[in-house]
């Protein structure tokens, strides 16, 4: 059940498009950071981490959907019939 809404979240969360909001909300955070005070910039480099999680995550799910499956069988010869 907590996997499900693991799932439900994360498509809820691919879905909006909440991972690219978090990197433009965590540049523009980063911007405003240098020209006020430096924690801010500290604590707006963490939506940019979370976002590029995100996008990897994607990366490595579509690397892993895209792999051709291998048929070992095809590659050996058959086995030999004893008589």
């Amino acid at each position: 059940m907590f996997i499900q809404k693991i799932k439900y979240y994360y498509k809820l969360l691919k879905e909006k498009k909440v991972d690219n909001i978090l990197i433009y909300v965590g540049i523009l955070g980063v911007l405003i950071g240098f020209v006020f005070t430096p924690i801010i910039r500290e604590i707006a480099v963490w939506p940019i981490l979370l976002g590029v999680c995100i996008k990897l995550y994607d990366f490595s799910e579509e690397i892993e959907r895209n792999i051709i499956p291998y048929d070992f069988n095809k590659l050996l010869p058959p086995p030999k019939k004893k008589s």
